[in-house]
């Protein structure tokens, strides 16, 4: 039998959690009970219980001490936390600590039952005290659901689409699935967070949306299978004709539920559409593209809702005059290489698509990508290099944004960070030619010098140079070139006793009268009135 501790500073909760669960069936008895955490601790260290079910708040150590003083004395103890309050960093932290659980009060007697029974499993799996028939029966279930989960898989991701028009028996056999005639439909619950960027909390939130899920819908559905990718789950349901306003209510319900347990993670939504219901599972396919166009109308409509129905209507707008104009600009301004012109374009695409009467999240969602396509079209076709993945990775973080808002401004964010580094180094490659050629001047500006002999250096040609170097110092080339002759001057009339006539020679002019012309136009005085003033 397993050891079960029970720690809660209220003595009536502990007595209901050692009435609410039937423990000789889950094969586990309670050893001790505890009234605060330094009694807690103290049976732990005399008991070491395989399970110890604690409130996360409780006088002496509170439940993340206790669980990490427990784990000091008792490694192999595995904790679950009851708590009445949905703090974001004590739930991070137990998260953090490994906890199995994390079961917010009012206890429910289903909950506490599931979360036992899976740490009973754990603890016999560990213990290899599986029969052979379980063990055989473990690898069925395992192998079953290999095959539903890829059933599921070909389903979200578009493959097979023929497997749908198979005859449902054919389905049934080859994918072990209970079908039954009556409803088909897909259902799509999407969290938002960005602490699910956090696998272990992302984990936490997938077993609490599985263990509700079955609690919920057992009673109402003839089968169903969940699978998530990252924080999108996808739900196919098959249930009876009659029970259609029952499994819309469980909907709500667990989406009611999973919104509370997700109140512990900081700044966590969650949406679920239910697709268009059909008869065969050959309608499934639209019944998902249905969700999902509902999931991305929380763009607009807002989070917290169960979507359902038929999506009413949405459009292309790459092909709209909208984004026509955006292209124009948005290609000019990345032909700038500077940063504003940039954000000044994505801004307006924003103002301008927000404000058209009836616009769709579809449609919000699909012009930001396309909005990302077309800046890496451009950096492609202006041969200006970007981190690999940006495409994969801000689509990615599209589908998590949870208004058009934060979309715009994540937007706005990866694509202006994106581009202000890379039009740093394409404009540091373009300098290239123009510090190649100011190095030169340097070296050699005592000797006849001429743009045409300057452009063969930097590699480029002379009427190019010019333009670049223009743009690069505000000076024509010649312009460059005296003022570096006059400097060199300068510091030979202040620094050396040297003739007029030997400075001259020495910065690169061989002709005394159009040195002192030059000079005194540069310094505003003759070379010797320079002399006299600063040496």
């Amino acid at each position: 039998m397993l050891k079960v501790l029970i720690a809660d500073d209220e003595k009536k909760v502990c007595q209901l959690i050692e009435k609410l669960v039937c423990w000789q069936k889950l094969g586990m008895q309670i050893i001790a009970t505890a009234e605060n955490g330094i009694d807690a601790l103290e049976r732990i260290r005399e008991h070491h219980p395989d399970i110890v079910i604690t409130d996360i708040r409780m006088p002496g150590y509170d439940g993340l001490d206790l669980i990490r003083l427990g784990k000091e004395a008792s490694p192999r103890t595995e904790f679950i936390i009851i708590s009445g309050y949905r703090h974001f960093e004590y739930a991070q932290s137990a998260i953090r600590y490994g906890v199995s659980a994390y079961i917010l009060k009012p206890v429910k007697k289903e909950e506490l039952t599931g979360a036992l029974k899976k740490l009973g499993n754990k603890f016999r799996e560990k213990n290899q005290q599986l029969t052979y028939e379980e063990q055989i029966r473990l690898t069925l279930k395992t192998d079953e659901e290999t095959l539903r989960q890829a059933f599921l898989s070909d389903l979200v991701y578009r493959r097979n689409k023929d497997l749908l028009a198979c005859p449902l028996g054919q389905i049934r056999h080859e994918f072990h699935f209970s079908f039954s005639p009556g409803c088909f439909a897909m259902a799509i619950l999407k969290m938002d967070c960005h602490a699910l960027g956090n696998m272990e909390n992302l984990r936490f939130m997938s077993d609490k949306a599985r263990s509700i899920l079955e609690r919920l819908l057992a009673d109402f559905v003839c089968e169903y299978e969940i699978a998530n990718v990252g924080s999108t789950f996808y739900l196919l349901l098959n249930f009876e004709e009659g029970q259609k306003s029952n499994v819309r209510r469980q909907l709500k319900y667990f989406l009611d539920e999973i919104r509370i347990q997700g109140d512990i993670l900081e700044g966590f939504s969650a949406t679920m559409a239910l697709g268009t219901i059909c008869h065969e599972p050959s309608g499934l396919d639209a019944s998902l593209k249905n969700a999902r166009l509902w999931i991305e109308e929380r763009l607009v409509a807002g989070t917290g809702k169960l979507f359902e129905g038929e999506f009413p209507r949405y459009g292309s707008f790459p092909e709209s005059p909208l984004f026509v104009e955006f292209n124009q600009k948005m290609t000019q301004a990345l032909e700038s290489l500077e940063v504003s012109p940039v954000r000044e374009a994505v801004m307006e695409l924003k103002k301008n698509l927000l404000s058209r009467p009836g616009i769709t999240g579809h449609e919000i969602l699909q012009m930001a990508k396309e909005a990302c396509n077309l800046y890496l079209f451009s950096m492609r076709n202006f041969q200006i290099p970007i981190e690999e993945n940006f495409g994969e990775s801000f689509f990615t973080g599209a589908d998590n944004c949870s208004s058009s808002e934060e979309l715009f401004h994540y937007l706005i964010h990866r694509v202006t960070s994106s581009y202000e580094k890379a039009a740093a180094l394409k404009r540091q490659d373009e300098n290239r030619p123009v510090r190649m050629a100011k190095r030169y001047v340097a070296d050699h500006y005592q000797e006849p010098l001429t743009l045409e002999q300057v452009s063969l250096v930097a590699g480029l040609s002379p009427a190019y140079l010019s333009t670049v170097f223009k743009k690069d110092t505000g000076m024509t080339f010649l312009e460059y070139l005296s003022k570096i002759r006059m400097d060199a001057a300068k510091r030979l009339l202040k620094e050396t006793n040297r003739t007029v006539a030997d400075i001259c020679g020495l910065v690169g002019y061989n002709d005394v009268r159009h040195f002192t012309k030059t000079f005194t136009k540069y310094s505003g005085l003759k070379p010797n009135e320079y002399r006299k003033l600063y040496s």
